[in-house]
């Protein structure tokens, strides 16, 4: 059975949604990423009723959003809504290979959040192709944590209202690798102008994490005690706005 890879990244949206077409800007500049690693661009598919309506349309152009996705974003009364909007698009398949992402732009108390989940693809079970997509989200949307973890290892972390290290944890502020000795790799990262670190990336092992192999469950767990210990783990309920 193929794994399921999860990314998943809370951040903060503002005062105001965007605008529809700015949120459908948004995941087209992630799909210029995911096109750097070998997935087409007109090769998204916008939600629909059904799927076979879904697939009669492309998500994305060159230029942007298509002109059908838009149209098809605004169409749906859900999306008028002015404190809470998903916007995602698919690759057309549910078996192997298959990968979706959403958007999902919050003004209220809960954290603004996007989630990549995959089945099986095999350009994300390379550890630099993870990373650069990590380095991407943070780049974008500056978020609070992101956790890349395969399905099934929340329920094997250590803290369940804390986020789970997974196969890779990025926080925003400095680790160092002697405060997580457990971890193959703590990768620092910096703002754009790349003088400054804005946060770390903690890689709990270089090959792909299995959620069926203990010394991987083993090693994540490790990460999070050490992490807690430190007070460097924080809770769910810090992610929440304060009004």
């Amino acid at each position: 059975m193929s794994q399921i890879l999860e990314i998943d990244a809370n951040f903060r949206t503002g005062d105001q949604l965007p605008s529809i077409e700015d949120h459908y800007v948004d995941i087209w500049k992630f799909a210029k990423v995911l096109e750097t690693l070998g997935f087409p661009l007109d090769q998204w598919f916008p939600p629909a009723d059904t799927e076979a309506n879904s697939l009669l349309n492309k998500a994305f152009t060159g230029a942007g959003p298509s002109g059908a996705a838009l149209a098809m974003a605004k169409a749906d009364s859900d999306n008028l809504a002015t404190d809470l909007r998903t916007l995602g698009v698919w690759n057309g398949t549910e078996d192997e290979g298959a990968i979706a992402y959403t958007a999902t732009y919050s003004t209220g108390p809960f954290p603004s959040t996007l989630n990549v989940s995959s089945k099986g693809v095999a350009a994300l079970r390379d550890r630099s192709n993870v990373v650069k997509l990590v380095l991407a989200i943070v780049n974008m949307w500056n978020p609070m944590v992101v956790q890349i973890a395969p399905g099934g290892y929340l329920e094997k972390s250590v803290f369940p209202d804390r986020p789970g290290a997974g196969w890779m944890l990025y926080l925003p502020f400095v680790i160092n690798a002697h405060q997580v000795p457990e971890a193959a790799d703590v990768i620092k990262v910096n703002d754009e102008s790349g003088k400054k670190q804005r946060g770390s990336l903690i890689v709990t092992v270089s090959e792909v994490f299995d959620v069926q192999n203990p010394e991987h469950i083993k090693k994540a767990n490790a990460i999070e005690t050490r992490l807690v210990d430190q007070d460097l783990l924080p809770t769910n309920r810090e992610f929440l706005a304060k009004f």
